[in-house]
């Protein structure tokens, strides 16, 4: 009888022990989710006070491509990439937030890895780019707010013989759908990523 209620205490213990983590593993969950979509109250002041008026986009001196053997080699469609991506930062990015401090945005690239075409058809070689993104006032220089942008464009796998030539066909409508395929929805992520830091709430 003894044995009996031990065992069933013992039983009661473990699932209230075990419903008690739940509990704090759901909570702890909501925690981080909660801090991950609100964004620090000063730096969302400090962005919505400000209007670009001022872009200026650079490379870094020892920018490079995200291969292993490429390490320290810029990518040969390098000049490409960041014509396409200086257009894209001025038509998209000129007057945001909208406040009233004039601000200058300094985009400088530190990473570019465009896939070719027959790289990205044949191989579904996938395309990257990373650099930082310096907000600063535009009279005095003084810095406002700044963050890291990594973007990346992935080729389609296939798996199989048929799964590999369907793979080869949708990489090749992709880079064929117009000039300079790669480059321009490289350049579209990496905007839009800058456009949601700089309109955060």
């Amino acid at each position: 009888m003894v044995s009996q209620v031990s065992t069933i205490a013992f039983k009661n213990a473990s699932r209230s022990l075990v419903h008690g983590v739940k509990l704090i593993a759901a909570f702890a969950m909501a925690v981080i989710v909660s801090a991950c979509q609100t964004a620090d109250p000063r730096l969302v002041t400090a962005l919505r006070s400000s209007s670009i008026t001022q872009i200026q986009l650079e490379t870094a001196p020892d920018v490079n491509m995200g291969g292993f053997f490429d390490k320290k080699k810029p990518d040969p469609q390098l000049p490409k990439v960041v014509q396409t991506l200086e257009a894209s930062l001025n038509r998209e990015l000129k007057g945001l937030p909208g406040g009233k401090t004039p601000a200058k945005l300094i985009v400088t690239l530190g990473m570019v890895d465009l896939a070719s075409n027959a790289g990205r058809i044949i191989l579904d070689n996938h395309s990257s780019m990373s650099g930082s993104v310096r907000l600063q006032d535009a009279r005095s220089g003084r810095l406002i707010a700044e963050t890291s942008i990594y973007v990346s464009e992935q080729g389609m796998r296939g798996e199989g013989n048929i799964g590999v030539f369907v793979a080869m066909a949708i990489n090749a409508a992709q880079v064929s759908k117009k000039k300079d395929a790669l480059a321009h929805e490289l350049s579209d992520k990496f905007v839009a990523s800058v456009k949601t830091w700089l309109t955060q709430k």
